[in-house]
């Protein structure tokens, strides 16, 4: 009679991706393990390789590797520094976002984390010594850290400083759980932010582009650019913009979507509705019947590949290229005055204030607190009115082609 097969292969689906995990068996008990991650076995065998694992073969190559390499059933050891900072920040292996998530459902995002562990993997590993033990980190060895990123002179400060915050926040939840000893000093001096002015055009460079892309530009990426500037979306919204929610003069912003997490609450967690001439409306619904894809989301700015989401950088990349196209500005311009897709909103919150209530203007835009949230439920017909006129007086008449 032969013998069991020494693990389980399975498959879980995660918005576009696939994951695999194991459940290996116990050779003298007969017993099975908890689910291990396939991709995080890999790690465990020093295969730092951020391509998902996307064929059964590869992933069952990698569990044999790591029966051979005994680590499954083998005591664990204390981890490295930098092994806990990757499991801390990986998805599938954080148990501290897997708490904080039970408390509060939704506070931190499989995109939070993996862009705290790019930041790490592109800036912070590689100079932390490999055998250092996570109960060894000190003080010191921070500072060290901290100073080494300063003198290499390739990242700002404000990136140092979420560095240094990303390993601070990893270190506290190992002290609180007592890998860490209470002793440590796990507080550094942040360093003086240097801010870049946020990007934003002029009226006359704004109109000159808004008309250009409203002859020139591609349908989606003139009506992305136009819905960002009336409506002061971001990015993620409109990623995730579907035709149920584009009513008679008005859209209901109730989630927004990101490559890991997929489909999820807007920044802030509220359902906001946000006021939108009809004629654009009509158009943006045009736009989500034209697609002729099968999806299970009608969406309204969809891939021209594949129908899907498009890709997270698809507004910024396509607004600086039409940018560039229209003659309005140079690319190198661009960078030096750090003009993004995100200026569109900027430059919403300009053209609006003034015309419209600060309150008004704050719900509407999505700067939201927890006080101005409760006020929305109750604002007014006259408040949504009030934006639907400072948009046909301040925004609209960029559109329109000035007598020469």
């Amino acid at each position: 009679m032969s013998s069991p097969a020494p693990f389980t292969l399975c498959r879980i689906f995660r918005g576009e991706r696939t994951y695999y995990y194991a459940l290996f068996r116990d050779p003298d008990t007969g017993k099975r393990t908890n689910k291990k991650s396939v991709e995080m076995l890999r790690k465990r065998l020093g295969i730092f390789d951020t391509t998902p694992i996307k064929r059964r073969d590869e992933a069952i190559r990698i569990c044999y590797k790591a029966l051979d390499a005994g680590i499954i059933f083998s005591e664990e050891t204390e981890q490295t520094l930098v092994g806990y900072l990757r499991d801390f920040y990986t998805w599938e292996a954080s148990e501290y976002a897997k708490r904080r998530n039970l408390l509060d459902p939704g506070s931190i995002s499989p995109d939070y984390l993996a862009t705290r562990l790019n930041l790490l993997e592109n800036h912070v590993f590689t100079r932390i010594h490999t055998n250092l033990l996570l109960s060894r980190a000190t003080l010191t060895e921070l500072e060290r850290l901290q100073l080494e990123l300063v003198q290499e002179g390739s990242i700002r400060n404000t990136t140092i400083n979420m560095a240094m915050t990303t390993i601070l926040v990893a270190l506290r939840e190992a002290q609180r759980r007592g890998l860490v000893p209470p002793s440590v000093v796990l507080s550094i001096q942040g360093l003086a932010a240097q801010h870049q002015e946020r990007g934003i055009l002029s009226e006359q460079e704004l109109s000159a582009f808004m008309q250009y892309a409203k002859v020139h530009s591609e349908k989606r990426i003139y009506l992305a650019c136009l819905l960002a500037l009336l409506t002061g979306m971001r990015a993620g919204e409109l990623r995730g913009l579907c035709l149920e929610a584009i009513g008679e003069g008005m859209i209901t912003i109730s989630q927004a979507y990101a490559d890991r997490a997929g489909l999820k609450a807007p920044k802030g967690k509220r359902t906001r509705m946000v006021p939108c001439p009809t004629f654009v409306c009509d158009e943006l619904r045009s736009l989500a019947l034209e697609n002729p894809f099968s999806h299970t989301h009608t969406l309204v700015f969809w891939s021209k590949k594949h129908g899907a989401f498009v890709s997270s950088h698809y507004f910024s990349e396509r607004f600086q290229q039409e940018l560039v196209r229209s003659g309005v500005f140079e690319k190198k311009s661009l960078q030096e005055r750090n003009i993004t897709f995100h200026s569109l909103r900027h430059m919403a919150n300009t053209l609006l204030r003034g015309t419209v209530d600060e309150h008004v203007l704050r719900m509407t835009i999505g700067h939201t607190s927890e006080q101005l949230s409760n006020l929305y439920t109750h604002l007014s017909q006259r408040g949504l009115e009030s934006v639907q006129l400072a948009q046909q007086n301040m925004i609209l008449p960029l559109l329109e082609s000035k007598p020469s």
